[in-house]
């Protein structure tokens, strides 16, 4: 990952209106709705001349589409049990549906992709060891010949099935800890089993298929385990809860025995977090009622989310919106399956996230400041500082105002131009507040001025038994601009360009500067620390 130090540049005194998008960085390619009444899983296939096609579970079936040109085709539908459950994974050229209902004739389908375009057909029904079964995974990162079905009928863990010879799958092995496992992640010899019920995350060696091994088992603090995917170098797992309210997670998992929370994600805290895909350093993630939403996880520990694309017009919360997100198809297209009306297919333009990594820190004692906050005119949270003094804020490129301020300390206001892919780290030195000063902004203590905003002449007014011996105009990196001695009660601020500024009533009769004087503790000072001098001090905004 690119590191670069910050350095500051002029604040420009704007707001910012945000208003409420369907989209951000992800195009909509095609849609096709079949006319079924519930759609569900869905997944890719690329055919050995390059045309790619999805399958998508429907009510009664799973339709396949051509998805190469702009317009979706569907070339064949293959009939399954009545289902609000159906999914789907390819290996090689052989599809694998599997619907979470029992019945006659039910089971795992095989359907042979290899005379497409021109027909599918069903194989077989595998129903030897089980028929429902609620997820069937594989291992994305190889073409080993085995599908994984969970939550079965029969025994309710994960039947490892080999799928060598597509028309008689056979149960290479069998993960049954003795309650329900929702999903899994295969990776290699690994199964990440999302246990449900349990609340856990099952990490189970599968070197010997025959004979799956429980490594070690974590417990998820919210519960509702639903389904999880690791990163793309296997140290981190993102793990999706599937209750409202709840977020994602993500945990370091380079040691089983010691594993642990670092992150957690949502696109908004009244929606559930479905169903997570990773490729790269992106995950694609189906959060039901907010659509699809593309999270950049080039940093594990800070998720950003850099593209979203809604697919449900509805209030946010519950059972509704896109069920399923594809995104390992060649080309890079994403497919989704939306419950209401089917078959999506999106572009993703690649858009990564700019990161900045502000320690605020004491101006005097270098001492980290926990607790202080960040907010910025793009956006209505407000992001807290770690124990350490750490604020972790994450957007798309562009340009960004933030204010940073913590209780008993002057705050700091900067601008900062975010680029793709590129995490700042910025160091922040608020000076504490004099006995008798004020915060800045406030216009309550030893210097008063009026008005603020101003466009031309600014009165000054100093309610101290001493009038000071000078006022200083600095701008919001700490530049002195301009100074007044003796103490005037009126100064003209009208060749100053639009902005925030501060006016300091300095005691001392020499200028001072606001470089810092003394080195901070790690990480390592930057250029661009700003700091707070002055006996009191009031910002002001300059209109133009």
């Amino acid at each position: 990952m690119m590191r670069r130090f910050l350095l500051f540049f002029l604040t420009v005194f704007c707001q910012t209106v945000i208003s409420a998008q369907e989209s951000l960085n992800v195009s909509l390619v095609a849609q096709y709705n079949r006319g079924d009444v519930r759609y569900s899983g869905s997944w890719g296939y690329a055919s050995p001349d390059g045309t790619e096609y999805a399958i998508l579970g429907a009510k009664t079936g799973a339709a396949i589409y051509k998805i190469n040109t702009g317009s979706i085709e569907e070339l064949a539908f293959i009939p399954g049990p009545v289902t609000n459950w159906r999914e789907i994974t390819v290996v090689g050229h052989h599809a694998y549906v599997v619907t979470d209902v029992s019945g006659t004739d039910h089971g795992m389908q095989v359907i042979d992709l290899s005379q497409l375009p021109d027909t599918a057909t069903l194989v077989t029904t595998y129903t030897a060891t089980f028929t429902l079964g609620h997820i069937i995974q594989r291992d994305i990162f190889s073409e080993a010949p085995y599908v994984y079905v969970c939550g079965t009928s029969t025994t309710q863990g994960v039947h490892i099935m080999d799928v060598s010879n597509p028309a008689q799958p056979v149960e290479a092995g069998l993960y049954q800890p003795g309650y329900y496992i929702h999903d899994c992640h295969v990776r290699g010899n690994l199964m990440y089993a999302a246990a449900f019920y349990q609340g856990t995350i099952d990490i189970v060696d599968i070197s010997d298929k025959s004979q799956p091994q429980l490594i070690s088992r974590f417990t998820i603090s919210d519960g509702y385990t639903h389904s999880a995917s690791t990163t793309a170098d296997g140290k981190y797992l993102f793990v999706a809860p599937e209750h409202d309210g709840l977020p994602a997670r993500m945990f370091n998992v380079e040691d089983p025995f010691n594993v642990y929370e670092v992150a957690s994600y949502t696109g908004n805290p009244v929606s559930l977090v479905h169903n997570p895909y990773i490729l790269g350093n992106f995950a694609f993630v189906s959060h039901n009622t907010e659509g699809l939403r593309v999270v950049d996880i080039a940093d594990p520990e800070f998720p950003v989310e850099v593209g979203y694309y809604d697919t449900y017009a509805g209030p946010s919360g519950g059972f509704y919106g896109l069920w399923s997100a594809c995104p390992y198809l060649p080309s890079g297209r994403i497919i989704g399956g939306n419950r209401e009306d089917g078959l999506y297919v999106w572009n993703f333009n690649g858009t990564q996230a700019g990161r900045q990594y502000v320690y605020v820190r004491d101006a005097v004692t270098g001492a980290p400041l926990p607790g202080a906050r960040a907010t910025t005119s793009s956006s209505s949270d407000t992001l807290f500082a770690n124990l350490e003094g750490l604020i972790k804020a994450g957007n798309p490129a562009g340009n960004y105002t933030w204010e940073i301020a913590a209780s008993g300390y002057q705050g700091v206001i900067f601008s900062a131009s975010l680029i793709q892919g590129v995490s700042d780290t910025v160091i922040i030195a608020l000076e504490p507040i004099p006995v008798g000063a004020q915060e800045p902004g406030a216009n309550t203590g030893l210097l008063q001025i009026a008005p603020n905003p101003a466009s031309d002449f600014i009165k000054i007014l100093f309610a101290g038994s001493e009038l000071p011996a000078a006022l200083e105009l600095y701008n919001a990196t700490g530049t002195l601009l301009q100074r007044w001695s003796p103490f005037p009660d009126q100064i003209d601020v009208s060749a100053f360009p639009q902005g925030i500024y501060y006016l300091r009533a300095i005691q001392s009769s020499l200028p001072r500067s606001l470089t810092p004087s003394h080195p901070h503790p790690s990480p390592p000072t930057s250029p661009g620390v700003f700091r707070g001098y002055g006996a009191a001090t009031v910002r002001v905004a300059i209109l133009r």
